[in-house]
């Protein structure tokens, strides 16, 4: 019974929602004046809300000085620890945690199928992340359908050397999901819902952006070995104040 309850509640978490369409502008808060925050904003501002949010890694312009990194589509059936190890770490900060829907196979196959081989996407890049000169293995793992389904999410995440588990201590500076000091590992983990990552460079160096549904805010941010700044932060203004079904139209 607890099973069926529990598989419910997945379906139902997962049921798709319209996207909605915002009738308004970005407009700067953190960063006016500095050359790669001018040009990420120029080009951001030429993308409707859905491709601004959930399609910059695809229909990004390709101008202003401003590269994104190549990813590769990984295997979801080829990748089934690292997806457990991924699950675990982003509901406890700990991908070696106990969790039960994980670690009893016939459960974590279950909703493999019904769930996470129709709605999660695992993509794969050689990038220097922290701007010491040495690439990292960099993930983006897609959970839910973006602006669509009642969650979603795309984290950043790094992997170690051996490409099968995550890189806590370069995974770390990240994770740019709450402003609290001394927030622990687990609630900066947890609190990736609702946020989507992605990464590009500007004049040979490496910088990561994370839009916040919770605020409609999108920051940007360099990571120098470790030591991350936010550079830029824009924010959504809904002018309609309104909501509307469907992506937005041309």
């Amino acid at each position: 019974m607890k099973n069926v309850i529990f598989h419910l509640i997945f379906l139902v978490v997962f049921l798709p929602l319209t996207c909605p369409v915002f009738a308004g502008e970005l407009l700067f808060i953190k960063g006016e004046g500095v050359p790669v925050c001018e040009a990420h904003f120029n080009n951001l501002k030429s993308l409707r809300l859905y491709e601004m949010v959930c399609q910059r890694n695809e229909t990004y312009p390709k101008n202003n000085g401003i590269t994104r990194p190549k990813w590769d589509k990984m295997e979801l059936t080829d990748n089934t620890e690292l997806i457990k190890r991924i699950h675990k770490f982003l509901s406890y900060g700990d991908q070696f945690a106990p969790m039960e829907v994980m670690d009893d196979e016939k459960q974590f196959k279950s909703l493999f199928d019904t769930i996470y081989s129709k709605s999660h996407t695992l993509w794969k890049s050689m990038i220097d992340l922290d701007n010491d000169g040495i690439t990292e293995t960099a993930i983006l793992y897609t959970k839910g359908f973006c602006m669509e389904t009642h969650v979603y999410s795309r984290p950043l995440l790094v992997l170690d050397n051996d490409k099968n588990q995550i890189d806590v201590e370069n995974t770390t500076p990240l994770l740019q999901n709450v402003g609290l000091l001394n927030t622990t590992l687990k609630t900066k983990t947890v609190e990736s819902i609702y946020r989507l990552y992605d990464v590009f460079v500007y004049h040979n160096t490496t910088y990561f952006d994370r839009w916040n549904a919770y605020d409609l805010t999108l920051s940007v941010y360099s990571n120098t070995q470790g030591n991350v700044k936010e550079v830029c932060k824009y924010k959504y203004i809904d002018n309609a104040n309104t909501l509307d079904g469907g992506k937005d139209e041309d």
